[in-house]
């Protein structure tokens, strides 16, 4: 009866301005967090020939991004489900800009340790509640139009640093290509202060939908533990493939590849097939196995990888790094649709959160790697990366055999 009443006394609207301009918000705050965030993997070489930052402490920049990510993901996912999604969202943005700015003014090892860690917990804000938020959205596709876009400023921002640090190189390089994705991150958080003067109007057909995005309670069939179950076991493979192709085999290409560019190539060449699978099997999304295809790539490629060892040739590294794009953009996907068809509607942020938590533990993935391949060698971490891929991709097909059409349709 409530629900009928809202109906009643809420004007019926089309698709406004005002929710469509709210959409290219989130997706225009997606794709900057993105790209401020992965743009750094292109300057490690910059960094470590200008700043005299060694390889074994821009390592650990990069995964401490990932320590930042955990409180972002989890705090903003579930303040966004009780305060809304923008303000989580501007608050990242911010976040986001200002962990750039303190690498930008102070380009030492405690400086970039430093603002990776701001910029993490920035964009752990907002990945989890824009993400949210477009589900909110489009409730149809929202989630998988937030994975393309968020894979977009992943894949964009290392193509662009790595281009400006190979054309203006030395500091002057360093400078500009830490000061786009300030300008991006801080031009997004200024469209999130835009007031939406279309949202007075709800739609009969969304009456769990707030007006900034935020979910209103909304009871079904949806389990937390359910969603987790599913969507968890993609996780695990989703930024651990990229990050591996980005930093890992980047190292074991000799000759005359090298610099900031073979960075940008690996996440264009991963990510961008990523966004092309994501893209590509749209129509495909309630196939059932898309996940245990996604997993079984990743175990291809870590086989691949570790077949010639610590070296590696070019045509060896495009092709991993294809096969780790497929699997990044198939788990992501998956896990995406596997969060927003089984989490309840008051909880979606803080599961999504849980979800990219376990996605982002792979950023540390390349500093274990690369810290203990001289002990342990090249090929052995591989091949035990590839054992627990196949695993879950095991797990999955599982779960999909037990015929639990519920879950998994």
């Amino acid at each position: 009866m409530r629900q009928g009443s809202f109906a009643q006394t809420r004007p019926v609207a089309t698709p406004s301005s005002g929710r469509r301009r709210s959409i290219w918000i989130t997706l225009a705050a997606l794709l900057a967090a993105g790209w401020s965030t992965n743009h750094f993997a292109a300057l490690l070489p910059v960094l470590a020939e200008v700043a005299h930052i060694s390889k074994p402490g821009l390592d650990a920049a990069f995964g401490l991004y990932a320590i930042g990510l955990l409180p972002g993901l989890l705090l903003g996912g579930g303040l966004s489900d009780r305060r809304g999604r923008r303000p989580v969202v501007l608050t990242g943005l911010v976040l986001c800009a200002t962990g750039n700015v303190v690498m930008l003014l102070w380009p030492t090892l405690a400086g970039v340790l430093t603002g990776r860690l701001v910029v993490g917990v920035g964009v752990g804000l907002v990945a989890s509640a824009g993400t949210a938020w477009a589900a909110d959205q489009d409730s149809a596709k929202g989630a998988m139009r937030a994975g393309v876009v968020l894979t977009t400023g992943f894949a964009a921002g290392p193509l662009a640093s790595g281009l400006i640090a190979q054309f203006t190189p030395g500091r002057i390089g360093l400078v500009v290509a830490f000061t786009v994705p300030v300008l991006l991150t801080g031009l997004s958080a200024l469209l999130c202060l835009v007031p939406d003067r279309a949202s007075h109007v709800a739609t009969a057909t969304r009456p769990h939908q707030d007006r900034d995005g935020s979910p209103a309670p909304f009871v079904e069939d949806r389990r937390i533990g359910t969603a987790l179950a599913a969507a968890l076991p993609m996780a695990l493979w989703v930024f651990s493939c990229v990050t591996v192709a980005m930093l890992v085999l980047t190292e074991r290409i000799g000759g005359q590849y090298g610099g900031p560019l073979l960075p940008a190539v690996a996440a264009v060449l991963g990510l961008g097939t990523g966004i092309l699978v994501q893209l590509g099997t749209r129509r495909l999304a309630g196939w059932r196995p898309l996940g245990v295809v996604g997993a079984a790539l990743a175990a291809t490629g870590f086989v691949i990888s570790g077949v010639p060892g610590g070296q590696m040739s070019i045509a060896t590294f495009v092709l991993c790094s294809v096969t780790f794009g497929a699997a990044y953009g198939l788990c992501l996907g998956q896990g995406l649709r596997d969060v927003d068809r089984l989490a309840p509607r008051s909880t979606r942020g803080l599961v999504i959160g849980i979800f990219y938590v376990v996605t982002y533990t792979g950023f540390a993935l390349p500093f274990v790697l690369n810290t203990y391949e001289d002990s342990i060698g090249a090929s052995a971490p591989m091949f035990v990366l590839a054992a627990l891929a196949a695993t879950s991709a095991l797990a999955r097909l599982v779960q999909v055999r037990r015929g639990d059409h519920r879950h998994f349709e």
